[in-house]
C-alpha cells in the first residue's frame, strides 16, 4: 500500500500528540528546460511534491481528506512552454536552513530543472497569483534558410502593433467568449535570427491580472506563425511586490477585463427542464428538513472544495 504523503510531524501534530511546529515560507526561482516542456502543471506539481520528498524534507500538508502540500506556482506553464525563472511558495515545518534547503532540492530534481534561487518570505504574504502584473517572454520560431526571413516577421510585428483591436476567442467553464487582444500587448519587436539552430527571437511583453492576461500562443496565432515550429520561453513574470517590477510597468496602462471583453460567454440558464421540477419536488416531500438546512448555502462547488485547503 502506498505511503500517506503527510510527513511523520504534520502526522502527530493532526492526531494532537505534539503542540503546532514552526513554519517556514520559502520563494524558489527555478528554470523548466526543454527536457520537460511538453509536461503537464498537474505532471510539474507531482514532480516538485516527489522532489521534495525524495529530498527527506518536511513538507508542510493541508488538511482534509485528501491533503496536499502547501506549494504555491505563480503562473502554470501551458504544454510546450518553458521558463528561466519561475515562482514556486513552499511551506515547511520545521524551518530549514537556507543553503541546506538548496542543496538537498537541486540533488533531487530532473535534469531539465535547474534552481536559481531560494529566499524566505512572510508566511502572511499574499498568493503569487494575486501579485501578477506582467509577463515577458521569448518567442521562438524554427526556419530552415529562406523557409521565414526577418523582413517578413517585422512586418507582420508592425502590421499587428498598428491595429487596435486583435480579437481573439477564448473558452471559459465550457463556454467560448471573445476579447481584444491589441491592449494586453505591451512590446513586440523582432530580435534577430540564429542561423545555427535556425531560430528567430521575437521579444514579448504582456499584462498578466486576473480575467486580463496577454497569452503568447494567441500572438503567435494573431502574426499568422502558428504552422512553424517554436518555443514559448517565459523569461520572468512581474510582481507587484517588487518596487522594479512596479516602476517598470508605470509606463503601461492597467487593462482591466471589462476593457478587453467583446463579447461574453453566455450564462447557463438555471430554469429545470418538467421533470427535473418534479424530481425537486418529490425530493422536497421526502427531505424538506434537509433541503431547509442548505437552503442558505449559494456557494460554488469551487468555494465548497476550497474549504479543505484553509
Amino acid at each position: 500500500m502506498a505511503e500517506n504523503p503527510t510527513s511523520d510531524s504534520n502526522r502527530e501534530q493532526a492526531e494532537g500528540m505534539i503542540g503546532p511546529q514552526p513554519r517556514q515560507r520559502v520563494r524558489i526561482l527555478y528554470e523548466k528546460g526543454e527536457g520537460i516542456k511538453f509536461i503537464s502543471h498537474l505532471d510539474e506539481f507531482r514532480m516538485w511534491e516527489r522532489t521534495l520528498r525524495r529530498a527527506d524534507l518536511p513538507l508542510l500538508y493541508k488538511q482534509g481528506f485528501n491533503p496536499q502540500p502547501h506549494m504555491q506556482f505563480a503562473s502554470p506553464l501551458g504544454v510546450g512552454f518553458t521558463g528561466t525563472r519561475e515562482p514556486i511558495d513552499i511551506t515547511f515545518s520545521p524551518p530549514i536552513a537556507l543553503e541546506e534547503l538548496q542543496e538537498r532540492i537541486q540533488a533531487k530534481l530532473p535534469p531539465a530543472v535547474k534552481l536559481h534561487q531560494i529566499t524566505e518570505v512572510p508566511l502572511k504574504t499574499k498568493s503569487l497569483q494575486s501579485l501578477l502584473i506582467g509577463a515577458e517572454y521569448t518567442i521562438i520560431i524554427y526556419a530552415e534558410p529562406g523557409e521565414l526571413d526577418a523582413a517578413l516577421i517585422s512586418n507582420r510585428i508592425e502590421d499587428l502593433l498598428a491595429q487596435n483591436e486583435i480579437v481573439r476567442e477564448r473558452e471559459r467553464k465550457g463556454a467560448k467568449y471573445t476579447y481584444n487582444l491589441r491592449p494586453l500587448i505591451f512590446e513586440l519587436r523582432y530580435e534577430g535570427y540564429i542561423e545555427e539552430s535556425e531560430e528567430h527571437h521575437i521579444f514579448l511583453r504582456v499584462q498578466q491580472r486576473e480575467g486580463a492576461t496577454g497569452r503568447p500562443d494567441e500572438v503567435v496565432s494573431a502574426l499568422g506563425l502558428e504552422q512553424y515550429a517554436r518555443t514559448l520561453c517565459r523569461k520572468r513574470l512581474y510582481l507587484s511586490s517588487q518596487p522594479e517590477d512596479v516602476a517598470l510597468f508605470t509606463q503601461y496602462p492597467v487593462i482591466s477585463k471589462a476593457e478587453i471583453t467583446l463579447e461574453e460567454a453566455p450564462r447557463r440558464s438555471k430554469r429545470r427542464g418538467r421533470k427535473g421540477r418534479k424530481r425537486k419536488r418529490g425530493a422536497a416531500n421526502g427531505n424538506s428538513a434537509q433541503l431547509s438546512k442548505y437552503a442558505g448555502e449559494a456557494r460554488s462547488i469551487n468555494e465548497r472544495a476550497a474549504d479543505e485547503f484553509n
